[in-house]
């Protein structure tokens, strides 16, 4: 597989003939449930005869690109934009998990200035009892 092209470049990425993906990356790519692609793959033995399951981990099914292209389900035309458009998916999905967390992030500053604001008052309460103990 060669490298996939910097933004701007005018040559797209291009796979070779062995490149795979899994099968949420082939749903990503189609648009179809998870679901949907599952029953396509039926263990290997359907839709895309050549996929394969890692022996590792989760044993992830991977579907070369040439078995996509075979069956219909990706466009020889779309092959040289499929890194382009799972790096896209993948950097959309990434940016919404950012914009979560600085909710969050934000919520939790927000509480911590509250609390603080509150103990400030408390110090200041507990300053004026102590410099009118003293002056007493």
């Amino acid at each position: 597989m060669t490298a996939p092209m910097k933004p701007g470049a005018t040559t797209p990425a291009t796979y070779s003939p062995d490149t795979t993906l899994t099968l949420s990356e082939i749903a990503d790519l189609t648009g179809r449930d998870i679901k949907t692609i599952k029953t396509w793959n039926d263990s290997g033995q359907g839709r895309w005869p050549n996929a394969v399951q890692d022996e590792t981990g989760r044993k992830t099914w991977r579907v070369p690109v040439s078995d996509l292209v075979a069956s219909g389900d990706l466009d020889p035309s779309r092959v040289a934009q499929v890194e382009n458009e799972l790096a896209a998916r993948r950097e959309s999905k990434e940016t919404k998990a950012l914009r979560e967390q600085v909710i969050r992030l934000e919520e939790q500053l927000t509480a911590a200035v509250a609390l603080a604001d509150e103990r400030a008052g408390t110090i200041a309460l507990l300053k004026s009892l102590v410099r009118k103990g003293g002056a007493a």
